[in-house]
C-alpha cells in the first residue's frame, strides 16, 4: 500500500536522523529529501526486487526487515539482511543500471521510505551536498560489506551467531531460521544446535543468580 506523502513525522525523523548523522543538513535540504521519498506500508514476503530486474529504488527501512538472496540449483542463498535505519537495494544494479543478480524480499511486515533512481539524480544535479551524502553512504555500505567478509574469514560460526544476536536479540521473530543460517554461512541444523547451547547457558546463568 502506497500513501505518497502521508507518512508521519516520526518516519521523517528516523530518516533525517540517519542522514544527519552522516552529514548535517539544512532545513531546506531536509525538506527537499523528504518530499522525494515515497512511504510504503508492505506485508511480509513482498518482493521489492526480482532477480533479472533493474533496481530502480533504494528503500530506507523505517520498521521491519528484508533479505537479499539468489537461487542456485533450486536452493536460496541469503547474502544480506537489513533492519531499521538501513537502506536496502541492489547496489550493482542500482548504480550501473544493469539487471540484478539478486532478489530483495521483506521478511516481516515493513514500513519503508523509497527513493527512485531518477529522483536521486535530480538531487545530485540540484545540490552538490547530495553528492557528498551519497558518497558517504556508499563508503558506509562498503565498510559493512568488508566487515561481513571479515566475519566469514576470521570468525567461527558460533561467533558470527553471537555477533548478530547481540545486535538483534529477537532476530528470529522476523527472519526465518533457514534464512538466518544461510546468511551466517551454516546449515539450519548447526544454527539450531548453537541456539540450544545458548539457551542452556542462559538458564545456567539465571540459576546462579
Amino acid at each position: 500500500m502506497i500513501f505518497g506523502q502521508s507518512w508521519t513525522v516520526e518516519m521523517h525523523e528516523k530518516l533525517l536522523k540517519c542522514l544527519n548523522q552522516i552529514y548535517p543538513l539544512t532545513l531546506k535540504q531536509q525538506e527537499e529529501i523528504c518530499n522525494l521519498f515515497e512511504f510504503q506500508d508492505l506485508p511480509k514476503d513482498t518482493i521489492l526486487l526480482k532477480c533479472g530486474e533493474i533496481c530502480n529504488h533504494t528503500h530506507f527501512i523505517v520498521e521491519g526487515a528484508a533479505r537479499s538472496s539468489y537461487t542456485k540449483e533450486g536452493k536460496e542463498f541469503v547474502t544480506w539482511l537489513g533492519f531499521e535505519g538501513e537502506f536496502v537495494h541492489s547496489a550493482h544494479s542500482f548504480l550501473l543500471r544493469v539487471p540484478s543478480l539478486e532478489s530483495i524480499i521483506l521478511t516481516s511486515d515493513s514500513k519503508l521510505l523509497s527513493l527512485s533512481y531518477a529522483n536521486l539524480q535530480l538531487l545530485y544535479e540540484k545540490d552538490l551536498i547530495w553528492n557528498k551524502v551519497g558518497r558517504l553512504l556508499y563508503e558506509m555500505h562498503y565498510i559493512t560489506l568488508q566487515s561481513r567478509l571479515n566475519s566469514h574469514l576470521f570468525m567461527s560460526a558460533a561467533e558470527r551467531y553471537d555477533q548478530i544476536s547481540v545486535r538483534h536479540p529477537n532476530i528470529l521473530d522476523r527472519v526465518k531460521l533457514v534464512h538466518l543460517a544461510s546468511y551466517l554461512g551454516m546449515t539450519p541444523e548447526t544454527l539450531s544446535r548453537l541456539r540450544a547451547k545458548e539457551g542452556k547457558r542462559r538458564r545456567m546463568n539465571e540459576k546462579r543468580h
